[in-house]
């Protein structure tokens, strides 16, 4: 795999894996963003023989409320490219999952890497689940 690539593979994909994860995560609250965090030892799936145990995992949900699809595509496109280019200042095993607040309409994609490498810097985020 790519040092900084985004496989399907480190991608949450599955409603019930989003439900999941947002239902046994910590809420992290950012500016722009909420973002639900689940570590390794509280997390079923990454602990099954088909799933890399040394990946962070993310999902990204961006509802309507905050713009039409081009802003919503917008969002997530920065959301995956921050990650993409981040992803090694996770602690492997980590699922998140980002959702994106209203007055992330506006954000740009400096903000997104701010808010990125912000989580990325933070104490061990075993300590806050």
């Amino acid at each position: 795999m790519k040092p900084e690539g985004f496989p399907a593979a480190i991608r949450v994909r599955k409603r019930r894996e989003f439900l999941r994860i947002q239902g046994a995560g910590a809420k992290l609250h950012l500016r722009h963003f909420l973002v639900f965090v689940v570590p390794p030892a509280a997390n079923p799936a990454m602990q099954r023989a088909e799933k890399r145990s040394d990946d962070v995992r993310l999902g990204i949900t961006v509802t309507r409320k905050v713009g039409c699809a081009v802003v919503r595509n917008r969002i997530k496109r920065y959301v995956r490219e921050a990650f993409r280019r981040k992803r090694g200042s996770f602690t492997p095993g980590y699922e998140m999952v980002w959702v994106a607040k209203q007055s992330a309409a506006s954000v740009g994609y400096d903000e997104v890497v701010a808010a990125m490498d912000a989580l990325g810097k933070r104490p061990p985020l075993g300590a806050l689940c």
